[in-house]
């Protein structure tokens, strides 16, 4: 099954590289994401995840993130993407 749902980040200033973004996402699992930085200078990532259970896509995709971002703070998280 997959599971959709957005997470949005607060990146460090020195962080707004978004070809470099993209790929350390990419590096770091998180392939299945469609990577964004919105207005407020925010990281946006919205996924499409293969998963037993919502609870399993988003707990690994957190971890995915934490890892390819380490100073990358987590401030929201949404299930399902916004309407177009």
């Amino acid at each position: 099954m997959e599971f959709a749902f957005t997470l949005r980040y607060r990146l460090a200033t020195q962080q707004h590289d978004y070809n470099a973004l993209s790929a350390q996402l990419a590096a770091g699992g998180c392939d299945d994401a469609l990577v964004s930085i919105n207005r407020a200078g925010c990281l946006v990532l919205d996924f499409l995840r293969p998963a037993d259970s919502a609870a399993a896509a988003l707990s690994a995709a957190i971890a995915d993130v934490q890892r390819a971002l380490p100073t990358a703070e987590l401030i929201d998280i949404r299930a399902g993407f916004p309407p177009p």
